[in-house]
């Protein structure tokens, strides 16, 4: 939804209450993983792993909330090519953190390792794509508000793109251990 939002070159403002809802729903799905938890007294992975795992895959989902909320309060009215820009490497690395959490539950510890380390690349992906946007802010100066505006979003695709590496980060660790 994001997704099509941003290379769509609609505004996520425009479908913020759609993301909203879906991250509460990741939330919900959390609290769900925690109770479960509870009641459950073997685990394929210790439960330590499957806590941070779930609470970092909501931040994810948190992170890309985040950032619609900005587009609708910021009130951003124009799409720019580092808006897409990052929006595909969220997007490509939540494709190859799920790619890795089906191996996780496969048991195929082996094959995950370079979903990570896609991810990890994808991560510093967007650390360039915030320093380029950044530099051409202060590059081109305009509106002062503009460019706060701009600089505000693009630090925040940038920590979702960080919380992405920190959940492929824990899969490594838990690949380590049980491989």
């Amino acid at each position: 939804m994001f997704r099509d939002a941003l290379l769509g070159n609609k505004l996520p403002a425009d479908f913020f209450q759609n993301i909203k809802d879906m991250e509460t729903k990741g939330d919900q799905i959390t609290h769900e993983i925690f109770r479960e938890l509870d009641k459950v007294f073997i685990t394929p992975i210790d439960r330590e792993d499957i806590m941070e795992l779930a609470s970092n895959l909501d931040d994810v989902i948190d992170g890309i909330e985040a950032t619609a909320a900005r587009f609708d309060y910021l009130n951003i009215q124009t799409i720019d090519k580092y808006m897409q820009e990052f929006t595909e490497v969220i997007v490509k690395a939540c494709e190859h953190l799920l790619e890795a959490f089906k191996l996780l539950s496969k048991k195929k510890y082996n094959s995950i390792k370079q979903h990570t380390v896609e991810v990890n690349s994808l991560e510093n992906e967007g650390d360039r794509l915030m320093r380029e946007g950044i530099r051409e802010i202060f590059t081109n100066r305009r509106d002062p508000y503009d460019d706060f505006n701009l600089k505000e979003l693009y630090e925040r695709l940038e920590e979702t793109t960080d919380v992405c590496e920190d959940v492929a980060n824990i899969l490594e660790s838990v690949v380590l251990r049980y491989s």
